[in-house]
């Protein structure tokens, strides 16, 4: 059933080229969105501070007079 549907579809777009621009400017405009998205997670991930991640990763000592349970 889909696909008679996008045959469908295909043909008109065919026949109407503006509906075929404006397609084609919505598909970059949701491209260029989506990249910015991607950029920003990036930026996120990339601009985290390390020096925390390292001072987490250090063994947990008992404090004098406590017994310490892993």
């Amino acid at each position: 059933m889909i696909e008679h549907w996008l045959d469908s579809l295909n043909a008109l777009l065919l026949q109407h080229p503006p509906l075929l621009h404006l397609m084609h400017t919505l598909f970059w405009i949701k491209h260029w969105i989506l990249m910015a998205i991607m950029g920003v997670f990036l930026y996120l991930v990339y601009t985290d501070d390390q020096p925390e991640l390292s001072n987490k990763r250090t063994t947990l000592e008992p404090l004098p007079g406590e017994v310490f349970i892993a």
